[in-house]
């Protein structure tokens, strides 16, 4: 029988040990790097948009909204969803999200498989994991060299040329790739001002690996990887620059008596945030917003199975944060800034336990996350925004946090699964929220920040089952519930008026709203009719509601922004490297609200997407990428004090890959 949803493959995200999927505790998708390399996509955000639980608001990332991390898994999204790459957390304590990144750093050629892990994951990482994991895994080289270049053209003026090498020779690897792209961009503004231009970018990426086997179960691998990129949001003043530079290093080591892992890591950005003012209608540079940062970091376990039915997985992590927010005027020697440091702690015990020959796994996990953050200060030299100047400087604090996990799976039949799982997910407020007063659009949006802050936390819950049929037919039904304490969000605390009365202030506080619950129910579908042809369906209904708010009564009962009720993938993937591979994806995504008040609201939308590539001679394979083919141009952010935001309609891309 054909095994239609990889019953064997194995998974290390869910427990941080090696165990087969089918086994896993808690519902985990793979996406792997031949359907990663089928996709019409570049970017992780949009290669797993398909994925159950999982909603993307936007297109082409890097020429929409600016720093809003788009993704939402099980009704949980912003940074509240950890992103990985081999074990290294990626999320931006820095900013509102990691969204900076662009979920695009990685390039696409260097992933062996991407691990999409849902629901609370704190017992295992700690911080950001309340709604799940995404885990992106590099390739390891191999002994066969591969050597590949692709070049591409599409709408707007977008060129991109990518590069890819690995090849092992004896104990040593390595391999490299990269890429460059540049686009004139989009129009996506619904109703473009004067001032309105494309939204246009340029990227540039690099990454290099080096593996070293030590002994037969034994290596070590080296990463160092470079991403640059600037991105244009809509007017000419108004645009990012980032720059990336991570380095990590990776231990394994297979014993008879215990297994280790080791994991260092250092990641620095640079970023500068260009702003214009409202004052000139937006057609000056006002100010530069530089944030330098660094945050390093170490990472190791042990498993010993120290009875036959059990093993133990025993390990720390520590984390250290440090970063610099300095506002540069143009036309003035206004002093603005903030900083601040952060640093982790954190001791984590994991067990398996196999009862009843091995046909029910019981998974028990617990963490302990102290946190210190120190040296926070923000200051204003100048009186602005009818706000008085402040220099302000705040004690250290130091908050502790304990995640437990316990996630049951049950086998009745080798072809049933029944599963169940429930844990607390957390994450510690960032530097960027505890310091920085965050002011956009001119002037129309102004945002305090809040050094008193609590951790969000998260109770999640989840059963379900999944059950092979007809040996080629695979289904999964889960619900799931979580409830939530202290979420951070924006409070609109009032409204003014400047520019001699023609723009519109709107003042907000982040804040903590007390209580959120979420609920909803997975169905999924996965068949291999004939070969080589594989069908999928699933659909998500997500309810996730205030539930109580002690400042604001009146937003009880609402539902939170950008968060679909229903929301419905479906699509196919042909691969027959002889004749053609197609990809074809629809996302369909109903009742949606863009604020807290729910006075914001679109219609129900479609989007669909396609790849298709066709291989010549064994060496050359063109290629047609087709996102949003229908054209739709829904609200990506909506506003009160300014124009929506939209998607920009259908984008083509064409190109041609040579292998060597």
């Amino acid at each position: 029988s054909k095994d239609v949803h990889r019953l064997d493959a194995i998974v290390v995200s869910a427990t941080r040990t090696g165990i087969p999927m089918f086994d896993a505790p808690q519902s985990v998708t793979v996406i792997t790097g031949e359907e990663i390399m089928a996709s019409p996509f570049e970017r992780v955000e949009d290669i797993v948009r398909s994925v159950p639980g999982m909603y993307n608001f936007r297109h082409y990332s890097l020429q929409t909204n600016g720093i809003v991390s788009p993704l939402k898994m099980r009704g949980v999204g912003s940074n509240r969803i950890l992103l990985l790459v081999d074990g290294v957390p990626q999320n931006d304590n820095f900013n509102n999200a990691i969204a900076w990144v662009a979920w695009g750093h990685i390039p696409k050629e260097t992933i062996e498989r991407i691990e999409i892990v849902r629901g609370p994951s704190s017992s295992l990482y700690g911080s950001e994991g309340l709604g799940g994991v995404i885990h992106i895994i590099t390739k390891k080289p191999k002994i066969r060299r591969r050597t590949s270049i692709r070049g591409e053209a599409g709408t707007a003026d977008t060129y991109g040329v990518f590069g890819f090498h690995s090849q092992k020779i004896d104990e040593f690897g390595f391999m490299v790739a990269g890429g460059y792209e540049e686009s004139d961009g989009f129009y996506m503004t619904e109703r473009p001002e004067s001032y309105n231009i494309k939204r246009d970018r340029e990227a540039g990426k690099v990454l290099g690996k080096a593996t070293y086997d030590l002994t037969p179960t034994s290596d070590l691998s080296f990463t160092a990887l470079y991403y640059d990129h600037e991105t244009g949001k809509g007017r000419e003043f108004f645009y990012d620059e980032l720059t990336l530079d991570q380095y990590w290093m990776n231990y394994s080591r297979k014993g008879d008596a215990v297994d280790l892992k080791g994991l260092v890591y250092l990641n620095r950005a640079d970023k500068t945030a260009f702003q214009d003012t409202a004052k000139d209608n937006y057609t000056s540079l006002l100010r530069k917003e530089k944030m330098p940062s660094t945050t390093w970091g170490a990472d190791i376990q042990g498993t010993v199975p120290f009875r036959s039915w059990a093993k133990l997985t025993l390990g720390a992590a520590y984390k250290q944060a440090t970063w610099d927010y300095d506002d540069d005027y143009v036309a003035s020697t206004r002093d603005v800034g903030a900083e601040g440091e952060q640093q982790f702690i954190s001791p984590f015990a994991n067990v398996d336990f196999r009862f009843l020959d091995e046909s029910l796994i019981v998974n028990l996990g617990v963490r302990y996350d102290w946190i210190e953050t120190s040296d926070g200060a923000n200051r204003d030299s100048q009186a602005s925004a009818g706000k008085p100047a402040y220099n302000n400087k705040y004690d250290s604090e130091t908050e502790g946090s304990i995640s437990p996990k316990l996630g049951i799976a049950w086998h009745p039949t080798d072809k049933t699964t029944i599963r169940a799982s429930g844990g607390k997910g957390f994450r510690a407020p960032s530097l960027f929220e505890l310091y920085k007063v965050h002011v956009r659009g001119g002037g129309t949006y102004y945002r305090e920040a809040n050094p008193d802050l609590d951790p969000e936390e998260i109770w999640s819950y989840d059963v379900g089952a999944e059950h092979f049929l007809l040996n080629n037919l695979w289904g999964r039904l889960t619900f799931y519930q979580s409830f939530a304490e202290d979420y951070i969000g924006d409070r609109l605390i009032g409204t003014s008026t400047f520019a001699s009365g023609t723009k519109t202030r709107y003042e907000y506080k982040l804040d903590n709203i007390s209580d959120v619950d979420i609920y909803g129910i997975e169905a999924e579908l996965q068949c291999y009719p004939v070969k080589d042809l594989t069908l999928f369906a699933n659909y998500t209904y997500n309810i996730s509601t205030i539930d109580k708010d002690e400042n604001n009564p009146d937003l009880e009962g609402n539902y939170l922004p950008n968060d679909p009720r229903h929301n419905v993938h479906f699509g196919f993937r042909y691969q027959n490297p002889k004749l053609v591979t197609v990809s074809l994806a629809a996302n369909y995504y109903a009742d949606i609200y863009y604020d807290n008040e729910n006075t914001l609201e679109t219609e129900d939308y479609w989007t669909v997407d396609v790849a298709i590539s066709r291989k010549f001679f064994d060496h050359a394979t063109l290629y047609v990428n087709a996102e949003n083919i229908f054209n739709e141009e829904y609200p990506i952010f909506k506003s009160l004090s300014r124009s929506d935001t939209i998607a920009p309609g259908a984008i083509y891309t064409c190109g041609v890959k040579f292998e060597f």
